[in-house]
C-alpha cells in the first residue's frame, strides 16, 4: 500500500488577493478535513496603507504580510501553514509544489508561474474588476493579456485618499478558492474569466492569429 502525496500549495502574494485568498482556504480545508500544507509567498510588510482593503489591522503593521496571516492559523489539524518572507525570482522557488496561485500584479513571477508545468490560477484587479487565467487556459490569450508593466495594486491610483476602497480583488480571492477545492476535488476546471461588479462580465478581446 502506497501513501497518497499531501498537497503542497503555493500562494504567491500576501496582499488583498492573497491575502483573503489565504483567509478563505485554509480554514475550508481545516472544516472539510484535507490535509494539505500551504505556503504563503511575500516579502511585503504590512504598512498604514494596507488597513481596510487588506487582511491586517493596525497591531500588524511593520510585520512581514506572510507571518501575519500564518499567525491565525497555528494549530490546525489537517493544514499545515508555512510563511516565506521572500519574493518570487526564480524558477527553483516554485519547486514540488502541486498547485500554485499567485496574486500579485508582477509580470516577472507571473511568467515564472505560467512556465510551471503544475496547476496555476493568476488572478488580477483593479478596482471593482478582476480577471483571471488558469494553467487550463489559451497560452497566446494568456500572453496578449499579460504585457510587461510596472507593479501595480488592486486599487485604484487615488483611490483610497478618496476614500473610495473598491472590492474587486473580493471577486479575485474567491475564484482562487473556488478553483483550488475544485482541483482538490478533481471537479471542472474553472475558465478564464473577465468581470467588474458594476457592469458585468466582460469579453476578452480576440486572439490574433
Amino acid at each position: 500500500m502506497t501513501n497518497e502525496r499531501t498537497p503542497k500549495i503555493l500562494i504567491v502574494g500576501a496582499g488583498g488577493i492573497g491575502g483573503l485568498a489565504f483567509d478563505l482556504i485554509v480554514p475550508a480545508l481545516e472544516k472539510v478535513q484535507q490535509k494539505c500544507s500551504i505556503t504563503i509567498m511575500d516579502g511585503d510588510t504590512v504598512e498604514e496603507s494596507n488597513l481596510g482593503h487588506q487582511r491586517f489591522s493596525q497591531a500588524d503593521i511593520g510585520e512581514f504580510k506572510t507571518n501575519a496571516l500564518v499567525a491565525k492559523f497555528t494549530s490546525l489539524s489537517h493544514v499545515h501553514c508555512t510563511s516565506n518572507t521572500d519574493n518570487l525570482r526564480t524558477e527553483e522557488q516554485l519547486h514540488d509544489y502541486d498547485y500554485i496561485i499567485i496574486g500579485v500584479d508582477r509580470p516577472h513571477p507571473r511568467r515564472l508561474v505560467h512556465a510551471t508545468s503544475v496547476p496555476w490560477i493568476d488572478l488580477r484587479s483593479t478596482g471593482d474588476g478582476h480577471v483571471y487565467f488558469t494553467n487550463d487556459s489559451d497560452p497566446a490569450l494568456v500572453a496578449m493579456m499579460t504585457p510587461d508593466h510596472e507593479p501595480a495594486s488592486c486599487q485604484i491610483a487615488g483611490a483610497i485618499d478618496a476614500g473610495n476602497i473598491q472590492f474587486g480583488y473580493v471577486n479575485a480571492a474567491a475564484a482562487a478558492a473556488t478553483w483550488l477545492m475544485g482541483r482538490l476535488r478533481e471537479q471542472p476546471p474553472l475558465r478564464e474569466r473577465m468581470s467588474s461588479i458594476m457592469f458585468g462580465e466582460l469579453k476578452f478581446p480576440e486572439v490574433k492569429a
